[in-house]
């Protein structure tokens, strides 16, 4: 029995040692293989980022060279150590593989899927303002499984990619342009023309905003409500700087029409609300008597 221990211990040390020089010689390929694909991966980087000027899909592609790389230094070490039917088997099995950790791990699959096609035909590019299923905020990264989004009050949130597919995305800052709209509301004495050539002024003035052949200020008078008449502002505005100039902008537009209207004397009326008090214990009044009341029923 120890003979036989020490047979096997022996024909194990003999095939270690055997097996050290291929296994040493895989291994080196294997580190060549990485570090030739983390250089393959920076010089196609640099390269695309002049072309592309997308960082997105330039390090999607990194990323993808990258693991390919990776891919074939694995399976020429498996064939170096003697595992050659281990790495063809890897390999033919690769397609029924996929299937089974497809239906295993189905949104895993279905947001690699999804971060694919949004690195080649994509809505936003790293900076966008971007907002999907009531998450807003700024696109920082994307990975194969999500997109990191920072938000106005500084949450780091990770949509899965499949979400950006499946849902309808808002693109604040694609063309850099936004149309802002509010509402103001004029006495029925006021005189509207003159209120609105006051407004129009006002923009023209107002260099932060935009002012092209398309994209001029313009005002809609909107509806005749209970105690003013109400007129709807429009103009454009830059929104490549969306999170802190644009939402200042607009209010101090609004507030500098609202100063221009009260320096010409224009009111700005408010709901008028009737209120009825009544005294403890007197009757609310009626225009009929309980018992017309009844008989205008009944009739």
């Amino acid at each position: 029995m120890i003979d036989q221990l020490m047979s096997s211990f022996r024909d194990f040390q003999e095939a270690i040692i055997n097996g050290l020089p291929s296994f040493i010689v895989g291994a080196v390929l294997l580190l060549l293989f990485i570090i030739l694909g983390s250089l393959i991966r920076s010089y196609t980087k640099k390269k695309l980022i002049k072309k592309v000027k997308d960082r997105l899909l330039v390090n999607f592609i990194g990323r993808i060279i990258f693991l390919s790389m990776l891919i074939i230094g694995v399976v020429i070490f498996l064939n170096q150590v003697g595992l050659g039917k281990a790495a063809g088997g890897l390999l033919a099995g690769a397609g029924v593989s996929a299937i089974v950790i497809g239906f295993a791990f189905k949104d895993i699959g279905e947001n690699f899927l999804a971060g694919f096609f949004l690195a080649f035909s994509r809505p936003f590019s790293i900076g966008d303002v971007v907002e999907i299923e009531g998450i807003k905020g700024k696109v920082k990264a994307l990975s194969f499984r999500n997109t990191h989004i920072r938000s106005f009050d500084g949450r780091d949130i990770f949509v899965p990619n499949a979400i950006l597919i499946k849902h309808p995305l808002i693109n604040f800052t694609r063309d850099g342009l936004l149309r802002y709209d509010f509402l103001i509301g004029l006495d029925y004495g006021d005189d509207i023309p003159k209120a609105v050539s006051l407004i129009k002024k006002t923009l023209e003035k107002e260099s932060r905003i935009e002012h092209g052949a398309a994209l001029k200020p313009f005002i809609l008078l909107e509806e005749f409500s209970t105690s003013t008449i109400n007129l709807r502002v429009f103009f454009w505005v830059n929104s490549f700087n969306y999170q802190h100039e644009m939402a200042v902008l607009r209010t101090e537009v609004m507030n500098n029409i609202l100063v221009s209207l009260a320096k010409d004397g224009f009111s700005m009326p408010a709901d008028i609300v009737e209120l009825k008090i009544y005294q403890e214990g007197q009757p609310i009044p009626l225009k009929m008597q309980p018992d017309k009341i009844k008989n205008s029923l009944q009739n």
